[in-house]
């Protein structure tokens, strides 16, 4: 039953005005769609405050899924996911989805409830002091005792997640707070946006000399720029002639099937990145640091001059000294970059690398057998067949490998890697949050058969709220990121073979489709019929254990 279709006990607007209510009305302000949570009696004012406040409470299977959820619709939208936990083991479900979220760099509130003040340090039940564990795991975390504050702390909130680099936040009310009557007069408006750090004259002045003996200048783009977008990118790459790679959170941000992408900005799956990198005299990085994407920085040229742009000061020359750090917005820079005098770039040495990569990527295709598909044959049959729009998830391990670099994104928020963390699990629930998210748009999850088991029971949860997304499971019946570099390194595994489930019967027993396919050509009707039918559906298909070749960086 969808959350407004859900009886309500009292008109609208009729509540009391409690702690619950002012969490509620303060997500609304700040431009929350949904709530994603587990049931918790400690957070029933907040379930009532969003029923008689028009706040779509979404109620998910699992405390890690409803975060999961809540990061995924942040990625697809651009705006703060919400998610909202019962106490202690409520709270430490949570653990691993803020450890995402801070690896990702993805703005996420998450409320989480305690044992009411009065029974505080006594072993209520449940009770349990999560605040050190979650301050760990976020850019802020703190409890809130008195009612009236709770509006103040959020706004607290708000500008640490958005302080620099985004990230989660942590808010704990114990459940007498979140109860007690409030004061209306303490609602707030909404929090003041963050201001967009502008390049100075001596950065922009430093840019135009270091830009004009370019000549083989390479862009990078990083997650920042999902977060603060320009209209005046791909006016600035033309003008230019850069050539370009997108990473993370950036997949899309330009199309991809723009002349002059490179491929994903993902070392591990992009060989024409890493000669790139080699070959480039500047390197230009919006809105990113040097990470394990990169290699660090490991293997940029040693001749080349380094441009590194971010609005957070303590990721400028984090793993590679840049020659010019600027403390700026990715727009801002964006807009300073279409400013500046046509680059003399080599035209033939950029053309030369998108040629090489989509010859890198044509390669990529492997052989088929009597064990399975090709895991690119399975990936390229769905890619065929799914529509533009679609929003795609992919797993950590083997199967990202295989997908990251098969996948050319033609908008921003169409594609949710799952591996940034290497935490298993977030892939279903990932599909079930941007379901939400975009109802409008087909989604499609690529996620092996170990990793669709943690969280496969959220089909249901997009089920029951009237959502559809497709899990493609790629089918090799072992943990093939494992036991591949094992069997390479030892000779021998030591993993346990997985029996083949029958996946789709799982989904039919949650309410949705189910289907197992052996060829492209069934694949392709597999996701039209899915996509058509507008229900949650897993198409399993057996692949081959093939090892990704990129899979060497991380063995």
């Amino acid at each position: 039953m969808h959350t407004d279709q859900m009886p309500k006990t009292a008109a609208a607007g009729t509540s009391p005005f409690d702690g619950g209510a002012a969490v509620v009305d303060w997500l609304k302000t700040v431009g929350v769609a949904h709530v994603f949570s587990v049931s918790g009696g400690p957070i029933n004012a907040i379930y009532r405050a969003c029923a008689h406040r028009d706040l779509p409470l979404v109620h998910a299977r699992h405390e890690a899924a409803a975060c999961f959820m809540a990061e995924a619709s942040s990625r697809v939208t651009g705006r703060p996911g919400a998610a909202v936990v019962t106490l202690g083991p409520g709270v430490t479900n949570a653990v691993t989805p803020a450890l995402v979220a801070m690896m990702a760099g993805t703005p996420l509130i998450i409320v989480g409830a305690h044992a009411a003040t009065t029974t505080l340090e006594r072993g209520a039940g449940m009770s349990y002091e999560v605040l050190p564990a979650m301050k760990t795991v976020t850019k802020w975390a703190a409890r809130v005792t008195d009612p009236a504050r709770i509006p103040e702390y959020l706004d607290i909130a708000w500008r640490e997640m958005w302080a620099g680099r985004p990230g989660p936040v942590f808010l704990e009310i114990p459940t007498d707070i979140l109860n007690a009557t409030v004061d209306p007069a303490v609602r707030r408006p909404r929090p003041a946006a963050v201001g967009a750090a502008a390049v100075s004259a001596a950065d922009t002045a430093a840019l135009h000399a270091l830009l004009a003996q370019a000549r083989r200048p390479l862009l990078l783009l990083g997650d920042e720029t999902f977060w603060d977008r320009s209209d005046r990118l791909v006016a600035a790459i033309e003008r230019h002639g850069l050539p370009f790679a997108t990473l993370r959170l950036a997949r899309g941000i330009v199309d991809e099937h723009h002349a002059q992408w490179i491929g994903p900005g993902y070392a591990p799956c992009n060989g024409t990145l890493r000669r790139a990198l080699a070959d480039a005299d500047c390197v230009l990085m919006v809105g990113h640091h040097f990470e394990f994407d990169l290699e660090f920085g490991d293997t940029v040229g040693a001749g080349a001059r380094v441009v590194q742009v971010c609005s957070d000061r303590a990721l400028l020359h984090k793993n590679r000294r840049a020659d010019l750090a600027i403390p700026a917005s990715a727009s801002n820079f964006v807009a300073a970059l279409a400013e500046v005098p046509a680059m003399a770039t080599d035209r033939a040495w950029a053309s030369g690398l998108a040629a090489a990569w989509r010859q890198e990527r044509d390669a990529q295709r492997g052989e088929s057998d009597n064990q399975g598909l090709h895991p690119i044959a399975a990936i390229d049959a769905v890619t065929a067949a799914a529509p533009a729009h679609t929003i795609y998830v992919s797993s950590h391990g083997n199967v990202d490998f295989w997908a990251d670099a098969r996948l050319r994104l033609r908008a921003p928020g169409r594609y949710l890697r799952a591996g940034q963390s290497g935490a298993l699990g977030a892939e279903v629930p990932y599909g079930a949050g941007a379901s939400f998210a975009d109802p409008d748009a087909p989604v499609v999850v690529f996620v092996g058969d170990g990793g669709v088991g943690f969280h496969v029971a959220e089909l249901d949860t997009a089920e029951r709220y009237g959502r559809a997304f497709i899990v493609v499971v790629l089918d090799d019946e072992c943990w093939g990121a494992i036991a591949l570099p094992q069997a390479g390194a030892f000779g021998e595994t030591y993993e346990m073979a997985l029996p083949r489930r029958d996946w789709g019967k799982v989904a039919e027993g949650l309410g949705g489709k189910g289907y197992l396919c052996t060829d492209p050509a069934a694949i392709d009707t597999a996701v039209r019929d899915a996509v058509a039918s507008r229900k949650p559906a897993i198409i399993q298909v057996p692949v081959r254990s093939v090892i990704s070749p990129y899979m060497d960086y991380i063995s």
